[in-house]
């Protein structure tokens, strides 16, 4: 059972215990304690089928019920309510699995409340006093098994009501189809423990109860199976849509929903390394106030978070407020009052965490957190692939030593960008600039130094251009900028900027210091050129031109100008 409460959870679980220890009290004195003896081995078998019980999210099975049902047929109501009662306080009591004692109270209490209700409704159906086995109490006797069936199934719900939400992978009708299972195989049982305790006594019922716990035993396999096959399929539709070609806030956003299935929560983000930005920026949210979180970061090493990223260790918080690994934190930390994180390590590296939270304290359980670090390491590695991908990728389209896109490339989003332009009647604009004597830099200097010099105009370029621009090394010491929807006056603008931003450069060479000028052509689309070829064509005469002029200089093509060689 889940440990987290509200008010009225509170209250309906300890009237449920004060009415259980009430009845119980009332009924003590209809108890036969000439029978004690057998009682207790009753009781004792009734805590072992508890001991060996079948543990599932909402509850759990167990063939206690045929003990209980054969005691009712012997003994009466009153003392199948004590060996109930009293069977499964010892059973959880002794093999507690994490349940606080209110929920073991609880279940007690709520077995005695199952007994003596479905007494009450087998008398109501015409049941006799002497609960004889004839056919004729056949009826009464099953609509006994199905009250306590009812009554069972309704308090355990209103009682995991506040928890359920934890599971999404098991729903309410899981729990009553395995209960309802095991009430089929001990019903029949119970009522032979019955007919053979009356004729050769109580040890002929503790044998008879042995197959009851053999059965137990392969209903408890079957239920970790279907609960691991659950698991599984969740797992591999996570790895499957991993390996396939996803983008990667596409991957994020699946490895956040695929979660959902298995681990309810109220907040998901996965954070990813930006080298840009020097921290860790969330890739991807869920949750009511997904698109708030958007901007949030970690700092590595700082903070809970950060902390957790320096050391790739998973993290279950319980309750914010009190754990001293939370202590001062501010954001997250004091909107969560339960958390998950997981580190996203492929080899040495950290890429990312993935946190989920959720505002009730202990909400998260340890088997949460070993699902959630399957799933990260899943999702590291696709992340490694999806940036591996990317940076072979660019690498194909980028000229290695200017990190300007490439001829080949440039050349395609030209002809792409034309035809756009062509369509929706808009401007496009092509500067072809070149570097004036670069011969005589690597003659004076070395092919290192113009390698250098290169670089560095290469990094005005990108730095004066706009991000809707594209700049690429068009070869040799010659670059090309194309700028969509841009007109021949502010391609001039542009062009003359990155020509003053270059020749006040200074670049260093063994502690001499020296300028470089550059020359440029600009032409406009569709005021000097009808297709790509022309356009491409003005540009390298209007650079041409400026060479022609002296050098250090933009001109603007003019259709009077002839083509240069």
């Amino acid at each position: 059972m889940r440990r987290t409460r509200k008010l009225p959870h509170i209250l309906y679980n300890w009237t449920v215990v004060v009415i259980g220890i009430w009845l119980l009290a009332h009924t003590f004195p209809l108890l036969n304690l000439d029978h004690g003896q057998a009682l207790l081995i009753l009781v004792a078998l009734a805590v072992l089928a508890e001991w060996l019980a079948v543990v599932f999210p909402h509850g759990h099975l167990s063939g206690g019920f045929a003990v209980v049902f054969s005691t009712y047929l012997v003994f009466g109501p009153a003392a199948a309510a004590w060996v109930n009662g009293l069977s499964t306080l010892v059973g959880q009591g002794v093999a507690n699995r994490g349940n606080p004692l209110r929920t073991i109270l609880f279940n007690a209490s709520q077995y005695v409340l199952a007994t003596l209700g479905a007494n009450f409704f087998y008398l109501l159906a015409g049941g006799s006093p002497d609960r004889s086995l004839a056919w004729a109490n056949a009826l009464p006797l099953a609509a006994f098994v199905f009250a306590y069936f009812i009554f069972n199934q309704s308090m355990v719900y209103l009682y995991t009501l506040p928890a359920r939400r934890g599971y999404p992978l098991f729903r309410w009708a899981d729990a009553m189809r395995w209960d309802g299972f095991t009430y089929l195989l001990t019903v029949p049982f119970g009522l032979l423990m019955a007919m053979l305790y009356s004729k050769i006594g109580i040890y002929g019922t503790v044998l008879l109860f042995v197959p009851v716990l053999a059965i137990q035993f392969m209903l408890r396999f079957y239920v970790h199976l279907e609960m691991a096959n659950r698991e599984l399929r969740v797992l591999y539709e996570v790895a499957r849509r991993l390996g396939g070609n996803l983008k990667l806030d596409e991957m994020l956003s699946m490895v956040l929903r695929e979660i959902s299935r298995m681990i309810n929560f109220h907040t998901g983000i996965i954070y990813l390394w930006s080298e840009e930005h020097g921290c860790y920026r969330v890739g991807a949210s869920t949750g009511p106030h997904a698109g708030l979180l958007m901007d949030s970061t970690i700092r590595l090493g700082e903070g809970f978070l950060g902390l957790a990223a320096e050391n790739r260790e998973p993290q279950l918080v319980n309750d914010t407020r009190l754990d001293v690994r939370t202590a001062g934190d501010v954001g997250l930390i004091q909107v969560h009052r339960s958390m998950l994180v997981v580190p996203l390590v492929a080899e040495t590296e950290v890429l990312g965490l993935i946190m989920l939270g959720d505002k009730r304290p202990a909400f998260f359980e340890y088997k949460h957190l070993q699902t959630l670090t399957i799933i990260s390491g899943q999702t590291a590695v696709a992340i490694t692939n999806v940036q591996l991908y990317k940076k072979l990728e660019k690498t194909a389209i980028t000229d290695g030593l200017t990190g300007l896109y490439n001829h080949r490339y440039f050349y395609q989003r030209l002809l792409e960008d034309f035809q756009r332009a062509e369509r929706y009647g808009a401007k496009l604009s092509l500067i072809m600039l070149d570097i004036d004597y670069f011969k005589q830099v690597n003659d004076r200097y070395g092919h290192l130094v113009g390698d250098t010099v290169l670089a560095g105009v290469s990094r005005i370029i990108s730095g004066e251009v706009r991000s809707s621009d594209l700049a690429a090394r068009y070869g040799g010491e010659e670059f090309a900028v194309m700028m969509p929807e841009t007109g021949p006056t502010e391609a001039m603008h542009v062009a003359e900027r990155i020509r003053l931003a270059v020749r006040e450069n200074l670049f260093d060479n063994d502690g001499v210091r020296f300028q470089v000028r550059i020359s440029g052509g600009v032409a406009s689309y569709p005021v000097h050129a009808a297709n790509v070829r022309e356009l491409m064509d003005a540009a390298d005469t209007a650079l041409y031109r400026a060479k022609e002029e002296g050098r250090d200089r933009i001109v603007l093509y003019s259709h009077s100008f002839k083509a240069g060689g």
